[in-house]
């Protein structure tokens, strides 16, 4: 028996478990789709599908702890060993519904013709019990060629299943492979589809790209096909320079700091991009975190343009102080992870670009250079950090809570981050008697 070498072996044991168990009763069963491809091309196997001659019922009489997850498209999750696999009925699918979803499914007796139903070549190889492959559309060879290609007529199946259209886009990305001519094609012709794609299906495909080693490839084959602009909320990556598009692979391999740039780069200011993240259905907490660093790089760029003016008359010395006066308040207000985002995605970025002011090219490097060092100091970055409390403020004034309290407690917080006095009770409360008094 061929042995898994790409997945934990528990999670293949209990794979073979169940393939063992089928076939015992007389059933055909094998692995396909994901687990088969990623074995093939050694990447580690996080899951393991399992197909079969036998119906749902069947399924769920030899194993009695299954779960009827998907009993209408013919999917049953069985446990094994410690693990969970998702069998599935051989079908062939009709009757799409908003070109997604089938309106009819037709259990099959032979695996080839649940394999004509898949989306690509590489992921429609089954594989037995005893790892012997059976691969009627020549995927093993079109891994080997790095090539996405279409089981059958790609317009075909892009008219099943629009999303397929930012699948193939986000394998092309993923593997750094070439999208086969008329697959490529295909999507063109049919990227019209994309409009009754639930945004929240699009986003995912676009988070698995932008999470990949090379986010770059995908971006550029957005641009040449220009697919995202025929999804429920379009975007038009027209504007965007390809000579800039290789420093989304130079960042961290997560999602949010691709998506960061990618926006900087377009030049998309942090009202809109907070609009359409939205739309795309990106958490609050990513749209917080992203519209923050944009609104951070919005205000640095407005100060660059400010000290630009003077800039030969300031020493470096007196250009850094003048920085640091101003980068502290922005940490303050729009957090510290704002912050150190702004600095990895510029850091990221060759301020010698063309695209860039003359503004940024001269004063970014310097920013860069202490930035980071100016936010470890600051210590405090939130009211609650201090060493005095609103409810002490109150009590040692004699005042009642109104806005006065918040309007001292920042101005507190802003002079400690500045290193203007220490963050103790007594000098904190010495300071704050001061603003009062100003006020009267």
């Amino acid at each position: 028996m061929k042995k898994w070498n790409y997945t934990l072996p528990a999670m293949a044991a209990g794979g073979e478990q169940v393939l063992q168990k089928l076939n015992e009763q007389g059933y055909d069963a094998f692995f396909v789709g994901g687990c088969v491809r990623d074995e093939l091309m050694h990447r580690t196997v996080t899951d393991m599908d399992i197909t079969t001659s036998a119906t749902p019922e069947q399924v769920i009489a030899l194993f009695p702890d299954s779960i009827p997850t998907g009993l209408q498209h013919g999917t049953v999750t069985v446990r094994s060993n410690g693990h969970h696999y998702e069998v599935t009925t051989f079908r062939t699918e009709s009757g799409y519904e908003d070109f997604r979803r089938p309106t009819e499914v037709q259990f099959v007796d032979r695996v080839e013709d649940d394999l004509k139903r898949r989306d690509f070549t590489m992921n429609a190889i089954a594989r037995n019990v005893t790892g012997d492959l059976l691969d009627p559309f020549s995927g093993q060879e079109d891994i080997k060629q790095g090539t996405v290609k279409c089981v059958g007529t790609p317009e075909e199946r892009f008219e099943e299943d629009a999303l397929r259209i930012m699948r193939g886009v986000r394998f092309a990305s993923v593997f750094n492979f070439g999208l086969e001519t008329d697959t490529w094609s295909g999507m063109i012709r049919q990227r019209d589809k994309l409009a009754y794609i639930a945004m929240e299906r699009v986003r995912t495909e676009m988070d698995k790209m932008m999470a990949g080693p090379f986010p770059s490839k995908g971006v550029e084959l957005l641009m040449d096909s220009r697919i995202l602009e025929y999804v429920k909320s379009p975007v038009r990556l027209a504007s965007l320079d390809r000579n800039l598009t290789g420093y989304l692979d130079k960042l961290p391999q997560q999602a949010i700091y691709r998506y960061e740039m990618l926006l900087l780069l377009l030049e998309m200011g942090s009202s809109e991009a907070g609009s359409l993240l939205r739309e795309w259905t990106f958490s609050g907490e990513a749209r917080d975190r992203i519209t923050n660093m944009l609104a951070f790089h919005e205000h640095i760029l407005s100060l660059f343009e400010k000290l630009a003016l003077n800039m030969e008359q300031l020493e470096k010395t007196e250009l850094l102080s003048l920085l640091r006066t101003d980068w502290i308040p922005l940490v303050l207000r729009f957090g510290r992870e704002a912050a150190q985002d702004w600095i990895l995605i510029n850091r990221g970025i060759a301020v010698e670009e063309d695209i860039f002011s003359p503004a940024y090219r001269n004063l970014c490097p310097l920013l860069l250079l202490k930035a980071e060092d100016w936010t470890a100091e600051m210590n405090v970055y939130h009211v609650k950090d201090l060493a005095l409390g609103g409810a002490d403020l109150m009590r040692v004034t004699g005042r009642k809570g109104g806005p006065w309290l918040g309007l001292t407690m920042k101005r507190l917080l802003h002079v400690v981050a500045l290193g203007q006095i220490p963050n103790d009770h007594d000098s904190l409360l010495d300071a704050a008697k001061k603003v009062i008094e100003d006020e009267v």
